[in-house]
C-alpha cells in the first residue's frame, strides 16, 4: 500500500518525483548501489519490477537489454517519451501479478532483476508475488537485487521517523524482510545501508541468487 494523500501526492508526477530525489541525493545512492551491487555490464538482461519512471537506467551501462514494469501509466509514458531512441529500453505497464503465470519472452532468463524501493509499498502477499515473479524471470546464474527502507532494533530516533514517513506503508523491520525473502529464495543476503542519501535513511539490500537449474539424466 503506497501513501499519496496530502502533499504526497505531488510524487505521483514523473517529474516532481525525479526533482525529488536528486534533491534528497537518490541519484547518488543509485549510482553507489549499482557500482557496488548491479555490476551489470553490456550484453546482459535487465529486468526491473516497479521501474517508476525510469530512473535505474542512466546508472546501467550501455547495451543492457532492459525491460521494466510498473502499475503506473503516468510512469510508464514518461519511460517511453525519454528513452523513445533506444531500442533495447523496453517499458510495460502492469504489475507482478500479471506477469508469473505468463512470463513475457523480454523478462525471461533475466542476469539482473531489480526491485528498487519497491516492497515496501507491498503488503506481504502483493511482496511475495513480486519475490517469486524475480525469481521465474532469473536466469540460473542471475541475481536479484531489492532496495528498501527498514526498521531496526536499535535505530536512531530521527532515522526510525523518517523511515516511518515513507510513502509506503509496508516498511519492515530487518528480521521481517529475512523472513519475507526467505519463503521465495534458497540462497540470499542482506546488507542494512545508511549514507546512500543526505537524509538518514536507513536502507536494507537483499542480494538473491538463481538456483541452477538441475540436468536431465543422461540417456544410455
Amino acid at each position: 500500500m503506497q501513501d499519496d494523500s496530502g502533499i504526497k501526492q505531488i510524487l505521483t508526477h514523473p517529474r516532481i518525483y525525479n526533482a525529488y530525489q536528486n534533491l534528497v541525493g537518490a541519484t547518488r545512492g543509485r549510482k553507489w548501489v549499482s557500482e557496488h551491487f548491479w555490476r551489470a555490464h553490456a550484453g546482459q538482461r535487465v529486468v526491473d519490477i516497479g521501474c517508476g519512471p525510469g530512473n535505474t537506467i542512466q546508472h546501467l551501462p550501455a547495451g543492457v537489454e532492459y525491460v521494466g514494469f510498473d502499475v503506473s501509466d503516468r510512469y510508464i509514458r514518461h519511460a517511453r517519451e525519454a528513452f523513445a531512441d533506444d531500442p533495447d529500453k523496453t517499458f510495460i505497464v502492469g504489475s507482478a501479478e500479471d506477469f508469473l503465470l505468463d512470463l513475457p519472452e523480454p523478462m525471461c532468463n533475466a542476469d539482473l532483476v531489480i526491485l528498487s524501493g519497491l516492497l515496501h509499498h507491498l503488503g506481504d502477499p502483493e511482496a511475495l508475488t513480486a519475490l517469486r515473479l524475480a525469481k521465474k524471470a532469473l536466469s540460473p546464474h542471475g541475481r536479484m537485487v531489492s532496495l528498501d527502507g527498514c526498521f531496526l532494533v536499535k535505530q536512531a530516533r530521527l532515522a526510525h521517523w523518517l523511515v516511518s514517513q515513507d510513502r509506503g506503508r509496508n516498511v519492515r523491520s530487518e528480521p521481517e524482510w529475512k523472513a519475507l525473502a526467505g519463503q521465495v529464495f534458497e540462497r540470499f543476503d542482506t546488507y542494512i545501508l545508511t549514507g546512500l542519501d543526505r537524509t538518514p535513511y536507513t536502507y536494507i539490500l537483499i542480494e538473491a541468487f538463481g538456483e541452477p537449474r538441475s540436468r536431465e539424466p543422461s540417456r544410455t
